[in-house]
């Protein structure tokens, strides 16, 4: 398995990115903790063999890779007890972050805030990845993390488990084949879990 993941690992070098990027609404977010966040967000994902880019405006003409929109806003209603929400069914890969609601986990602690926002990207990325809203047991596709969790993922990321790591590779292969469109492993309206 280590082996097949040293060549995609070089593979999407080779290739450019897997995954591309394209935030907006992120002007409400302090450069440094976006830039934080999402540089380990690519570490994160490049300790799984899977190369993530991050470009500030919408790409056009993209020929490889798979592009996600990642959305920043404030006071937003609904998904209580959310940090994010992504909908791995719609046919338009986007994840929406809930900064304000960021801002107030991190408040007592804001030098986590760029790890716990990196945390949010790869969870709700994942979901994306996977196409499914299941949630692991541990982790970073944990449903919710422990107090125990976020005091970690400041020091040491949360890992993917093995069957994370191996449905996201399964799902981009996939997607290689499908002109950059993922297909979903789980149908809507299965008893997948919650959002987180």
């Amino acid at each position: 398995m280590k082996r097949i993941w040293v060549i995609l690992l070089l593979a999407s070098a080779i290739q450019g990115a897997d995954v591309t990027l394209s935030m907006t609404g992120q002007s409400m977010v302090p450069n440094f903790v976006r830039i934080a966040a999402t540089h380990q967000a690519n570490r994160m994902f490049a300790g799984i063999g899977v190369r993530l880019e991050s470009e500030k405006q919408n790409i056009q003409g993209r020929s490889e890779g798979l592009l996600i929109q990642v959305r920043f806003i404030n006071d937003t209603p609904g998904h209580p007890g959310a940090w994010g929400f992504s909908n791995p069914f719609d046919p338009v890969p986007l994840v929406t972050v809930l900064y304000d609601r960021i801002l107030l986990v991190t408040e007592g602690d804001p030098q986590r805030r760029a790890a716990f926002l990196a945390h949010v990207l790869v969870h709700e990325i994942g979901h994306l990845l996977i196409r499914t809203n299941a949630h692991s047991p541990e982790g970073v596709m944990k449903a919710h993390w422990s107090k125990a969790d976020c005091t970690r993922m400041a020091y040491r990321p949360l890992p993917f488990l093995p069957d994370d790591v191996e449905m996201i590779h399964h799902a981009l292969a996939l997607s290689s084949t499908t002109g950059g469109r993922l297909l979903p492993t789980v149908p809507p309206g299965s008893p997948a879990g919650e959002r987180f």
